[in-house]
């Protein structure tokens, strides 16, 4: 019996931890943007925060000015509103690689949803998670375009 409730209390322990990291939000502290081989600071309005969802490499990403900046406001959306939230879904992993510090970039294609009642458009994107204990860094990018963004979160409390 004693077992039977130790592995109950370890199986809670393991799926409140795993919960617990999984909806952690991320807040971007510095941006930078790379155009015809320049990196360079993107100045954003706003907070861009990251949160993972369910599915590995999965994402939601929050803030007008990136993401109407990553999209070249090509999307005519009746609602303005509408480029303020877009999910990174059915993403699949390309390949993961990990470097001499230990930093494992672990790449995703998927699909990049824009969805706010009528207003629908969506876009192949790749996506590169950089990650070591915690998610340090993210880079992202449309398959069809060189325009990449970076971005490093703030440190979490």
């Amino acid at each position: 019996m004693n077992t039977y409730y130790k592995l109950i209390v370890l199986l809670i322990f393991t799926s409140t931890s795993y919960a617990q990291q999984m909806s952690e939000n991320l807040y971007v502290d510095k941006a930078w943007v790379n155009e015809y081989e320049v990196w360079s600071d993107f100045n954003y309005e706003g907070q861009i925060v990251i949160s993972p969802i369910t599915e590995e490499g999965g994402l939601r990403i929050s803030n007008y000015d990136f993401l109407f900046d990553f999209c070249d406001g090509k999307a005519k959306f009746s609602n303005k509103q509408s480029y303020t939230v877009a999910e990174f879904s059915h993403p699949r992993k390309i390949k993961t690689t990990k470097d001499k510090q230990g930093i494992v970039n672990s790449t995703y294609e998927g699909t990049l949803i824009f969805q706010n009642d009528k207003d629908y458009y969506s876009v192949i994107a790749i996506v590169t998670i950089l990650q070591k204990n915690s998610v340090l860094g993210l880079k992202m990018h449309l398959k069809d375009k060189s325009k990449e963004y970076a971005f490093s979160f703030k440190p979490s409390n």
